[in-house]
């Protein structure tokens, strides 16, 4: 574990900005943390590094899916039956293997990626607070270590929910997360570094962190939602109170969000919108997200960013590649289970073209209704641009949105009384979303399940829905009559939660510390059982 403990930072030529790089020998050109801690101008550079690894390209993989924190959200969708792909491993082969439970080995791309890369996450946030005295920070301090300490909670909490095994297997495994690697840590202590229990962890994640930076982030004004602050602090707190299940604390923490943001949930004509759909930090529902430029690596790329992975309106694009054959699509069972009445279905191509009107600033309406069926058009193009991957592809991309807030408040209340949770679940639904939704639930865990199929629309594409799918124990079923999901990613779990949505520790990891080997997670592969075989 020693590449994730040496705090250096790698001066960054482009937009003079400094990009994160985490080396085992020290580079020649860095800033130190000394040097961070001696100007606020270093530490807000230290800050910029730690945002600008969100969309780092290759940070932790050599692989065209590895483009920053969007391609772990679309690694982490690969993993669920809500989002399926068409069937040809020959374009977008790395999240198709996702699919196919072939790349969840110890030794594979997804274990790999999603510890690499947040615990480099970890590292730069470390960074930062390694240069702060906590006890006694100026008040420019403060705003920097509050951010810091938001980017590791993100960073644990992910890794937490990844890594810590939920299953029928029982081993000493069980009730573990990670590692926990602080400021502090020395070398030495991480060469024999235990995962720590489920409890642990979200007292860390919580107390040590999240509330931390609430309190340091009091009064402090962004600049711009690509920054974190005081509502981006609470968002994270209600997410963790909501997967540890403790249900009037995550309430209170997404009402907290919700209030302090200033966002209001999006309109059918925002989400719609051919030019500007789920593209823009401008958006009025996006709490914090990523700011992508023409500029960045995995624009100039060209075809190594989410909007080539996920629009077909990119024709420049890996979904586009080979007539469309690697297309998102979302699952066929989960599309029939929208109301027609909810204009989120409006999201995705229905097999019917004719029951609406489709528009695309990329597309002619012939191109339209020759792309697959249940194909997405919910994340569009920059500027709608499907031909110009310097444009098309610098689409913004949300790493958290205040509807999310409002489905953890209706979940958490509901838990604690249903009525309540129901009426604000049936407020925020008939609201914003469907004029005649009804909740028939009676009972908490009834409602719960209204809220999860609510995520499931409301958050598609977005990498969240397997923490539902994990937290709440829903099977998973790819392989049925009539599926989307290609040949080779047919597996169900139809008892509960699918053991490919724990990843095993990396093999490298194993071999550099050795607290893990004899908690090892088990290997999904081994488990997967028999793809389901059309007959």
């Amino acid at each position: 574990m020693n590449n994730i403990l040496k705090y250096t930072i790698l001066l960054g030529a482009a937009a003079g900005l400094m990009t994160s790089c985490i080396k085992e020998e020290f580079p020649t050109d860095v800033v130190t943390t000394d040097q961070i801690g001696s100007s606020s101008a270093g530490m807000e550079a230290a800050v910029n590094s730690t945002n600008a690894w969100l969309t780092q390209f290759n940070g932790a993989l050599e692989s065209h899916g590895d483009f920053g924190y969007p391609g772990i959200c679309m690694g982490l969708d690969a993993l669920t039956a809500d989002v399926a792909c068409g069937p040809d491993f020959g374009y977008d082969a790395e999240f198709l293997r996702w699919r196919a439970v072939s790349t969840v080995s110890a030794d594979g791309n997804a274990p790999n990626f999603v510890w690499k890369y947040f615990y480099s996450l970890n590292n730069l946030a470390n960074a930062v607070l390694a240069s702060i005295d906590l006890e006694n920070p100026t008040e420019i301090q403060k705003t920097y270590a509050g951010q810091a300490l938001v980017y590791r909670a993100m960073a644990y909490l992910y890794m937490a929910r990844v890594f810590e095994y939920k299953g029928t297997e029982t081993g000493a495994f069980e009730g573990l997360t990670v590692p926990i690697v602080t400021e502090t840590t020395t070398e030495l202590e991480a060469q024999n570094n235990p995962r720590v229990p489920h409890a642990e962890m979200y007292k860390f994640i919580i107390e040590d962190n999240l509330l931390k930076a609430i309190d340091l982030l009091d009064g402090y004004q962004r600049e711009a939602k690509n920054l974190v602050d005081q509502s981006v602090a609470y968002g994270m707190l209600a997410r963790a109170y909501l997967y540890d299940g403790k249900w009037a604390e995550a309430e209170k923490a997404a009402r907290k969000a919700i209030d302090l943001s200033g966002c209001r949930p999006m309109t059918e004509a925002e989400w719609m919108n051919p030019t500007t759909g789920f593209n823009s930090i401008d958006n009025p529902a996006w709490m914090w997200g990523i700011i992508i430029t023409s500029d960045d690596r995995v624009v100039t790329l060209g075809i190594c960013n989410f909007i080539s992975f996920m629009s077909p309106e990119a024709t420049y694009g890996y979904v586009s590649a080979g007539g469309y054959k690697s297309v998102k699509q979302i699952d066929v069972n989960l599309f029939a289970s929208i109301p027609d009445t909810d204009w989120r279905k409006h999201s995705w191509l229905d097999p019917d073209r004719s029951k609406y009107n489709y528009q695309s600033a990329a597309l002619s309406q012939a191109a339209i209704n020759s792309l697959p069926d249940y194909a997405p058009l919910k994340f569009r193009p920059a500027g709608g641009d499907g031909k110009n991957y310097k444009v098309g592809s610098a689409a913004d991309f949300p790493i958290m949105r205040v509807e999310e807030m409002y489905l953890i408040e209706a979940e958490a209340a509901g838990m604690q009384d249903v009525a309540r949770g129901q009426q604000l679940l049936v407020s925020f639904v008939k609201t914003h979303r469907d004029p005649s939704f009804v909740s028939r639930a009676t009972t908490s865990a009834q409602l719960q399940d209204e809220v999860y199929h609510q995520a499931q629309i409301e958050l598609w594409g977005e990498g969240h829905i397997m923490f539902y799918n994990k937290r709440l124990n829903k099977p998973q079923i790819r392989g049925y009559k009539g599926t989307n999901h290609f040949d080779g990613s047919r597996y169900n779990s139809p008892n509960g939660t699918a053991c490919w949505t724990t990843l095993p520790i990396p093999t490298l990891e194993l071999n550099s510390n050795s607290a893990l080997a004899a908690a090892q997670n088990p290997n999904p592969q081994t488990l997967r059982g028999t793809e389901w075989i059309d007959e």
